[in-house]
């Protein structure tokens, strides 16, 4: 029979990696989710300056 122990350091450890990690995902993809954002832009921009020249 296998008794699993976890002390309250390694509780406290494993809660702060935790938050750590539910606070850190949403930071992430924010700054994913702008990059792409501000590439499409880019790309778009382009597409609408070279059409709107009449050249």
């Amino acid at each position: 029979m296998v008794f699993a122990y976890i002390d309250a350091g390694s509780g406290s450890l494993i809660i702060q990696a935790a938050i750590a990690g539910l606070v850190a995902i949403p930071i992430f993809f924010r700054a994913q989710v702008s990059r792409g954002v501000h590439a499409l832009k880019r790309v778009v921009g382009r597409g609408s300056e070279s059409s709107s020249r009449g050249d």
